[in-house]
């Protein structure tokens, strides 16, 4: 979850294939707040699929979200 969240902060990779593998890899832990930030990605990888500006604000959005996963769990 870190380094696709790393990658979405660094502009590298599609957002919106690493908001999915984010929500995916939340899948697999017990951890009701990573199951949460699991389910915050998958929100924002849903709003993608919307019009031009949506998909730029959900992009921005899963950047600020990438941030403060990393901020909140440190390596």
């Amino acid at each position: 979850m870190r380094v696709a969240a790393a990658s979405i902060v660094a502009g590298e990779g599609d957002p919106e294939d690493l908001a999915h593998e984010i929500y995916w890899q939340s899948s697999h832990f017990l951890s009701p707040e990573l199951r949460e930030v699991g389910y915050r990605f998958l929100h924002l990888y849903a709003d993608c699929g919307g019009a031009a500006d949506q998909a730029d604000e959900a992009a921005a959005a899963m950047k600020e979200a990438a941030r403060s996963f990393l901020h909140d769990h440190p390596a």
